[in-house]
């Protein structure tokens, strides 16, 4: 099992913005400073099968890695607003030269809207899919 967390500030340059709309009327955005803060919980499956115990889970169940995601963001100052953010359960399924991942993403409130969506990543570990020409160093002492 794993947990990591990450805490962040963003903090505009400008505190507004205005612009002209098309029938000449000014309209003035206001920016906040959001608090940004995120955490995940994984468990490796085939970390658990190899090391810890063996629970009998056959391919593909024994290769994947569950994790849960959840970021949430806090307009904080003059410019305060409501909390928005979302909660991403999925899972991961790793390889030796490929890893593919699918995450549903849901909303904490309707700040962020009130529909579920998904997200799929596909990475590929360039260096394991050349070795000899990406797995080295570019520059030799």
């Amino acid at each position: 099992m794993a947990i990591t967390g990450s805490a962040g500030l963003a903090v505009p340059t400008l505190s507004s913005t205005t612009t002209i709309g098309p029938d000449g009327a000014p309209s003035t955005e206001r920016h906040a400073k959001v608090l940004q803060l995120g955490f995940a919980m994984e468990c490796s499956v085939p970390y658990l099968q190899s090391f810890v115990r063996d629970v009998g889970w056959g391919a593909p169940f024994s290769h994947i890695i569950p994790l849960v995601e959840v970021s949430v963001q806090k307009p904080f100052g003059r410019n305060r607003g409501p909390t928005a953010g979302t909660i991403n359960p999925g899972v991961v399924i790793p390889g030796k030269t490929i890893q593919f991942g699918i995450e549903a993403v849901v909303p904490v409130n309707g700040r962020n809207g009130s529909k579920s969506g998904v997200l799929m990543q596909l990475h590929f570990f360039l260096d394991d899919l050349f070795p000899k020409g990406l797995g080295r160093p570019l520059f030799a002492d």
